[in-house]
């Protein structure tokens, strides 16, 4: 039978009692070496070919309750007093090694809340409410191009958006928090080379899931767009490929670290760059419902718009701070 390692099952030492309390796995190799060493006494001191049967079946017994705790058709005379985890309770279900720690894992720069529908955005864009905006950082590396800009967010301090929670030097392996202490003394100090935890900003790469990924379009890349409220929002183009409505589900947002990262969520997993699924080459990300509605009525003959309803639609189009229009 197999013997694992002591680091899958490690002692346990009590407060209340001296000595340690051993895994489950431990105590049932314990019985199991245990009750080979009383088949060989039985057999050396010549015993009843019944109790060597009844050993035997006692030692069959034990091994099998350690791969599977949960055996079945078990003699009431000789089951175990107290219940055990097994090799297989430790890899099946939904708390297994596979569901519970290789498949799902607990991450770090990660948000969660209600989704809701917003058209006016772009289709790779998500709204990120303020208040997560100022939880997640991003370390932006001070570089002459950049100085400046970082120092207003060291100013800024962790309460205000656009602003920044934690300053790291590039010599010092501590991070200063920066709600406490004097931030204009350590803007003023930050020098090429030190890292500025700043907090999330219009344009960021950010990765949005729901759950469950059933596919790999249920993980896709957006560009993040700060707002008020409390929800994300995004476009309703978008919802097919995440399977989403809007009656209460609830999604992910994780902000890659690195420019490595960013780079590989943006060309790899851009919303853009996952329009058709792979299974099929079906259209996934398209306009539906009151988007066709709404360009069929525009579009029909005999249908005049105001100056004002013209530039109102131009408007709409244009996305983007530094997007513009000239006008004669």
């Amino acid at each position: 039978i197999p013997v694992p390692p002591i680091c899958i099952r490690p002692s346990v030492i009590s407060d209340l009692k001296s000595g340690t309390n051993e895994d489950d796995l431990t105590m049932k190799l314990s019985e199991i070496v245990f009750i080979n060493d009383v088949i060989a006494k039985h057999r050396l001191s010549g015993a009843k070919a019944q109790m060597i049967n009844e050993d035997w079946e006692f030692l069959q017994l034990h091994c099998a309750l350690y791969i599977n705790s949960e055996t079945s058709g078990i003699p009431i005379n000789m089951q175990p007093k107290k219940s055990s985890r097994g090799l297989v309770q430790r890899l099946k279900g939904k708390q297994g090694r596979f569901r519970g720690n290789l498949s799902g894992k607990r991450v770090d720069f990660s948000s969660r809340t209600v989704i809701s529908p917003d058209p006016n955005l772009r289709i790779e864009e998500v709204g990120v409410p303020v208040h997560v905006a100022k939880i997640l950082t991003f370390p932006e590396r001070v570089q002459p191009a950049n100085k400046a800009l970082m120092k207003q967010l060291v100013i800024n301090g962790p309460d205000v958006h656009p602003g920044a929670n934690f300053v790291g030097h590039k010599d010092s392996k501590y991070k200063k928090f920066l709600r406490y202490g004097n931030r204009f003394k350590i803007a003023q100090e930050l020098k090429e080379g030190d890292i500025v935890e700043r907090h999330l900003r219009d344009g960021d790469i950010v990765l949005f899931n729901r759950q469950p990924s059933l596919h790999k379009l249920s993980i896709m890349c957006h560009r993040a767009k700060v707002l008020q409220h409390r929800t994300f929002r995004f476009n309703e183009c978008a919802c097919t490929p995440y399977n989403a409505d809007f009656d209460g589900d609830e999604m992910n947002l994780h902000l890659p670290q690195t420019e490595e990262a960013r780079a590989e969520a943006l060309v790899l997993m851009g919303n853009k760059s996952n329009l058709v699924t792979p299974r099929n080459g079906e259209l996934l990300i398209a306009a539906t419902q009151d988007f066709i509605t709404g360009a069929y009525l525009l579009t029909q003959r005999d249908n005049f718009l105001t100056r004002a309803e013209v530039f109102q639609l131009a408007a709409t189009l244009l996305a983007g701070s530094d997007t513009h229009m000239d006008i004669d």
